[in-house]
C-alpha cells in the first residue's frame, strides 16, 4: 500500500516542519515561551501587580492550586486533592497570590468593545 504525504505551506513555510520543530522543543523553551506570550498579552504585571510564573498559587472558583505547566495560551493548574493538572485561562475566575496578598485577574481591556453609555 502507497503512503500519501501532502505538504502544505504558508508563505513558503512547510507546515510539517513547523509542527516537527515544536514537538521537538525543549519542555523548559515551550513553557518559557508560552509564559512570555501569556505575560505579554494580558500584562498583568504591569496591571495588577501580578507576575505569572510556574509555580505560583492560584485560585479558581475557590479551589487553590499551582501553575505547573502551560498548554500554549493557558495555563496547568494542580489543584489541592487532584491527581493531574487542569487546563485553565489565564484570567477567566483567577486569582493569583503576590506579595502583597490575593489579586483578582481581570481580562484584557477590548480595544473593539463599545463604551458603556455610548
Amino acid at each position: 500500500m502507497e503512503k500519501v504525504t501532502t505538504n502544505h505551506t504558508i508563505t513558503g513555510t512547510d507546515l510539517n516542519s513547523m509542527h516537527l520543530a515544536s514537538a521537538r522543543r525543549r519542555p523548559d523553551e515551550r513553557q518559557a515561551a508560552d509564559l512570555e506570550h501569556i505575560r505579554t498579552y494580558y500584562a498583568m504585571e504591569s496591571r495588577l501587580g501580578i507576575r505569572i510564573e510556574l509555580g505560583s498559587r492560584v485560585r479558581h472558583d475557590s479551589h487553590e492550586g499551582v501553575i505547573v505547566d502551560t498548554a500554549g495560551q493557558r495555563l496547568k493548574v494542580l489543584f489541592v486533592g487532584d491527581e493531574a493538572p487542569r487546563v485553565r485561562h489565564a484570567t477567566s475566575q483567577k486569582t493569583y497570590e503576590t506579595a502583597t496578598g490575593w489579586i483578582t485577574a481581570t481580562p484584557v481591556p477590548d480595544p473593539w468593545a463599545t463604551p458603556k453609555g455610548a
